[in-house]
Parts: C-alpha cells; sequence; structure tokens
C-alpha cells in the first residue's frame, strides 16, 4: 500500500499540471466563443475580477486622459489606450458598472468572429494559480501571451497580467529595433487595421466626440 502511494504521489503533480492546462484551454476558448456569440454575461464571468475595472479605467483613459497622463501609462495600457482611440468604437460612449461597461463591449462585437476563429492558445504554462499562454493567429505565433488566474477554482482571463504582458512584447520590440515603443505601438495598430493611426491617439474620444 505504501508503494502504491508513493507511486500515486510521484504521478499527482503532472496529472495535475496536465489537467490545469486542459481547464485554462476551456476557459480561453469559452471566452472566445462568448465574443463570437455576443454573451455578455458568459464573457463577464470568464474574466478575473480585476479585469472589470482595468477595462473600466482603459476605457476612462481613452475617453478623457490628456497626452501627459498617457505617456505616463505603462506600455500595455498605452497599447490599449491608443486602440481604442484609432478605432473608436461607438460602444464606449455607453456608461455603466465596471461589469456593463465589459457587456456593452461584447455585445457591440468587440472582436469579429472570422478573427476569432483563427486564434489559438499553445504552450500553456501553469505556475500556481496563474497561467499563461502564447497567442496563434492562423497557427502562426504572435509574440503575444494571455494570462490567466485561479479564482475560487475556476480559470480566468486575467486582463491585467494579459495587457502588462503585451507591454512588455512592446519594450522588448522596441529595444531590439532602436524604436521608440509609441512608434512600435503604431506600427501593430498599422498591421492590424491597415490604417495608419494619426495624432488622433493622443487626443481624448471625449473631445473628439464633442460637438
Amino acid at each position: 500500500m505504501a508503494i502504491a502511494a508513493a507511486i500515486v504521489s510521484l504521478h499527482a503533480p503532472a496529472g495535475a499540471a496536465a489537467s490545469d492546462r486542459a481547464q485554462v484551454h476551456a476557459a480561453f476558448r469559452g471566452f472566445l466563443r462568448a465574443l463570437a456569440q455576443r454573451d455578455a454575461d458568459a464573457g463577464a464571468s470568464l474574466l478575473s475580477a480585476a479585469s472589470l475595472p482595468e477595462w473600466q479605467r482603459n476605457r476612462a483613459l481613452a475617453l478623457h486622459a490628456q497626452r501627459e497622463e498617457v505617456a505616463a501609462e505603462p506600455p500595455g495600457r498605452r497599447l490599449v489606450v491608443f486602440a481604442l482611440r484609432h478605432y473608436e468604437p461607438k460602444f464606449l460612449a455607453k456608461d455603466g458598472s465596471p461589469r456593463e461597461l465589459v457587456g456593452h463591449g461584447i455585445r457591440a462585437g468587440v472582436a469579429d468572429r472570422d478573427g476569432l476563429a483563427r486564434v489559438e492558445l499553445a504552450d500553456v504554462v501553469v505556475r500556481g494559480d496563474r497561467a499563461s499562454g502564447n497567442l496563434l493567429a492562423s497557427g502562426l505565433p504572435s509574440t503575444f501571451r494571455a494570462d490567466f488566474v485561479r479564482e475560487r477554482g475556476a480559470w480566468k482571463l486575467d486582463l491585467p497580467a494579459t495587457i502588462g504582458s503585451a507591454g512588455r512584447t512592446v519594450s522588448r520590440a522596441a529595444a531590439a529595433s532602436g524604436a521608440e515603443e509609441d512608434d512600435v505601438i503604431a506600427g501593430l495598430l498599422l498591421l492590424a487595421s491597415g490604417e495608419r493611426p494619426t495624432a488622433r491617439i493622443w487626443q481624448p474620444l471625449a473631445r473628439s466626440a464633442a460637438p
């Protein structure tokens, strides 16, 4: 019996890690499905508790922050703010609680279904109650990662960590190329949208929308 128990204990960590990785994959697929189906309740339920105020903060920055305030933010958050100002989604004008703000974006179709169908998660690494995986686009690595946190036994996509990871990718690209971080961000937006960002990304959306 003691030998059997020892064998089980040796194999349990690997089995548990495999189970965690499978659950992270399931949470990610569930979130993509919620985005594709524009199911706000399902999507919000698969985000970490810290994700809702993070989205609220990024929305507020995109709408109201002046150049100096945006420039003081870390690169990941600047990436989000610049993207929101570049695309100017109408749902940002809708107010509400942090959960409702997330719901506005999901219901509006913050990501297109064809694009979502090409996104995958690979090479998931689990460390305690944290996990992350490489994001693939059409099977190709994107250099970006998605981060997750376990809350009350369930894995959730964690926007603060994911945005922080994106910022580190921007910083590495800037260091490798000798470019400014904001130029790297502008290049990413050009690549994603086909349109070169203008000076509007430094201007509060609320001001540009004013009569």
